[in-house]
């Protein structure tokens, strides 16, 4: 698994990538990262403490890009372990004196630089997927006694300075976290990473949106269940292709419709500033939309159904769009909050 502090490393990597990249646009298959842009992400990561009350206590620090290798596909990361350890007494009446006054005096410094290799690839539901491993871990200085912090901690020497330098001994701040969250949620409103290129000088993500057509909003809902507001649940027949939309899905499951949960919340009566969400149906499929005339489906073959249910017509406090897709390759509709139709294919 992956430790906390390498994992909160590669978000802001590229998590950050879709938020601060300048004039990045939602319409664009692909954003290229340069390395420089990517040292600046890095270098803004903020340091790591760690500590065992009695034994050590530090930070990890400087994070730092080193290069980025296409063979391995791999960013190779540099870091700083720096802290103080309490070398062994003699006495163990001394040691016990010195643990009653809380003596500073008797700690000893050290740092060791690290070298972490950070692997990047999509995952199968689109988000990425991280591989962290300690390279190397060097002593660059060592104060006072010298092996007296590896006679401290023994034989896991190794294994616990291999834990401090790839953050699993601390956790970022409340605030930093949230921040991650907030970056890694526009991150997944952008698209789904299907691949990555590795270059010396840059990496390109490589985005699979859908391949609906957007035919704009048909009016604004609410996400959650507000006074007054009931459930637009949406239906799938699979035998005929299409989704139902509707306040009233009793006797459906009969019928071979399949419940995929709820769309929305709507009204199901007349509320002030709303408009009827009207439906039409074809052989082919059920249309919605607020116009009465219904677009001209009509022509197409539609028949009017009546009233599906009432919703805004432009935005209000808490509302969001219903988006309204085609798909090219049947000619249905699918209806969503979500602005990119869910990544349906």
């Amino acid at each position: 698994m992956m430790a906390p502090a390498s994992r909160k490393l590669t978000l802001l990597l590229f998590a950050g990538a879709s938020f601060l990249v300048p004039g990045l646009g939602f319409a664009a298959a692909e954003i290229k990262l340069d390395k420089e842009f990517l040292s600046g992400i890095i270098e803004k990561v903020p340091t790591v403490p760690f500590q065992k009350e009695g034994q050590y206590k530090g930070t990890v620090q400087r994070f730092r890009l080193l290069a980025i290798d296409p063979k391995s596909r791999r960013f190779e990361v540099a870091c700083q372990v720096v802290g103080e350890f309490r070398p062994p007494t003699a006495s163990p009446l001394k040691d016990k004196r010195a643990r009653k006054e809380e003596s500073t005096e008797n700690w000893t410094s050290f740092r060791f630089d690290v070298r972490i290799g950070i692997n990047v690839e999509p995952g199968r539901d689109g988000a990425p997927r991280f591989r962290v491993e300690v390279e190397e871990v060097k002593r660059r200085e060592l104060e006072g006694f010298a092996g007296a912090l590896a006679k401290i901690l023994g034989r896991s020497f190794d294994q616990v300075v291999t834990q401090i330098a790839d953050g699993k001994a601390s956790q970022l701040g409340d605030k930093i976290n949230a921040e991650i969250n907030k970056r890694v949620k526009a991150f997944r409103d952008y698209g789904v990473l299907c691949a990555i290129d590795y270059a010396p000088s840059d990496v390109v993500l490589h985005f699979d949106v859908t391949r609906l057509k957007t035919e704009g909003v048909v009016g604004y809902v609410y996400p959650e269940p507000r006074a007054g507001t009931v459930a637009l649940t949406r239906w799938f027949h699979p035998r005929q292709g299409h989704h139902l939309y509707t306040t009233t899905p009793e006797g459906l499951e009969s019928k071979g419709y399949v419940s995929e949960g709820v769309s929305c919340y709507v009204y199901p009566s007349e509320a002030e500033g709303t408009v009827p969400l009207y439906r039409w149906r074809s052989r082919k499929e059920p249309f919605y939309t607020t116009a009465p005339d219904g677009e001209g489906v009509k022509r197409a073959g539609y028949r009017a159904e009546g009233i599906a249910c009432l919703i805004y017509p432009d935005e209000k406090p808490e509302t969001v769009p219903l988006y309204r897709f085609l798909n090219p390759r049947n000619g249905r509709h699918f209806y969503t909050m979500h602005k990119y139709a869910e990544f349906a294919k």
